[in-house]
Formats: C-alpha cells, sequence, structure tokens
C-alpha cells in the first residue's frame, strides 16, 4: 500500500491513517501486529483501531486477542463521498436558514459533477475570473477558461502539477495542497473540497461569502 495514504483530510488521525494503511497491506491482524509494522506505541495504535472501527473504516473481529480488519477501500471512500456531501448539505441549510431570502447556494459532490458546476460557472463570466484551482479541476474545464479569456480578465492561479497548455491561462502556479477557491465577476463563487470520487464543491453568490473569498484570494497576492 502507497506510504503516502492520508486519511486525515477526512477527520481521521494521522495515526488512524497509518493503521488504516496497515491492515491494508497486512489483512486482519492484531493490534500488536499493526504496532509493530507502523512502528507506534501499542497503545496509541489500539486507540487508532478503535477509532476505525468506530467510523466503520475497520472492523473488529471476534475472539481473542482482538483482531482488526480494514474496510473495503470502494466502500470506504463511498462513506466519505457521503459524509462530505451531508456536511455540505448541513452548510446549505444553514445559510439559508441565516438569509432565507438571500441568493441560492448549490452544493455538488465527485470530480466530474464538480468540473461542470466550474465550467457553468465560468461561462457566465463577463467581466473578471480570479482564484486557485486544482490541476485535477483545471484539465477538464481548461476549455470553458480558454472561451472565458477572451471576455474577462483572468488572475488564475494552478494547483499542483498543471498541464503545460494551461500557461495562457494562468498568472501564476502554487503548491497542490491549496484548497480551490473560485471568484467570478466579484459575486458568484465556489469552493471545493476533497478530490476523486471524493470531491465536494459549493457554489454561491451570497455576499458573506463572496467577501469572505474575496478577501482569501487577495491575501494570496
Amino acid at each position: 500500500m502507497p506510504s503516502e495514504l492520508d486519511l486525515t483530510p477526512f477527520g481521521f488521525t494521522a495515526t488512524e491513517s497509518l493503521a488504516y494503511a496497515a491492515l491494508l497491506r497486512l489483512g486482519p491482524s492484531t493490534g500488536y501486529a499493526v504496532a509493530h509494522a507502523t512502528r507506534v506505541a501499542r497503545a496509541n495504535t489500539y486507540g487508532a483501531l478503535e477509532g476505525l472501527v468506530s467510523r466503520t473504516a475497520a472492523l473488529r473481529l471476534p475472539g481473542r486477542p482482538a483482531r482488526y480488519r480494514a474496510t473495503d477501500p470502494a466502500a470506504l471512500i463511498a462513506q466519505l463521498a457521503a459524509a462530505q456531501g451531508e456536511a455540505l448539505d448541513r452548510l446549505s441549510r444553514s445559510l439559508r436558514d441565516a438569509d432565507r431570502a438571500g441568493p441560492e447556494i448549490r452544493t455538488v459532490t465527485g470530480e466530474r459533477a464538480v468540473a461542470n458546476l466550474i465550467m457553468q460557472v465560468v461561462a457566465r463570466a463577463v467581466r473578471r475570473a480570479e482564484g486557485v484551482l486544482s490541476a485535477e479541476l483545471l484539465r477538464p474545464t481548461l476549455p470553458a477558461w480558454r472561451r472565458a479569456k477572451e471576455r474577462a480578465v483572468l488572475e488564475l492561479r494552478g494547483a499542483g502539477d498543471v498541464p503545460g497548455e494551461a500557461s495562457p491561462i494562468l498568472s501564476a502556479t502554487v503548491t497542490g495542497d491549496s484548497p480551490t477557491v473560485l471568484l467570478i465577476d466579484e459575486v458568484q463563487v465556489v469552493l471545493v473540497a476533497g478530490s476523486g470520487e471524493t470531491t465536494a464543491g459549493v457554489w454561491s453568490s451570497h455576499p458573506a461569502i463572496a467577501a469572505l473569498a474575496r478577501a482569501w484570494i487577495r491575501g494570496l497576492a
């Protein structure tokens, strides 16, 4: 299993990430075996394994000594995507409750759906589009950005390993761990978290969200 497997962006601890990766390598294992494989203190390892069990990322098998088995990665991805979507739905409901007569808020999940959302918003840009966009989302949305450049000012930073053909639309690049935050015509905002199947995005034209996005983007300069 790759050493860089990292579940921390989804609320797991670093030790839980190590324990999950070890279970995938070892198969059903005791806490002692996982502690030995990860070189983490046994007490911390057992705590991490119980944390994985509590979040259904692992299963405690019956018998003595207790053994643990990792949840299938595909099932875990689906679980994380659902949880992230629920979190975005809660955010959306909270914002609507704060201003029921306010602007629309829309949430989407999945990399393809988020890319489609970005293309729809960029297609409506008439004056200015700015912010940070991950390389994974830049590739599928590149045609929309090229068309937008013909009518609007672009101040777009690419995050990560951006394709060479994107250079004409980019003003700079930033580190790959930078979040995707886009501000279109000073009023429309797209925020993105996660990657791959766990990608989740929020679109809003709420003035407060636009102001926060504007301040964050201007702080990059």
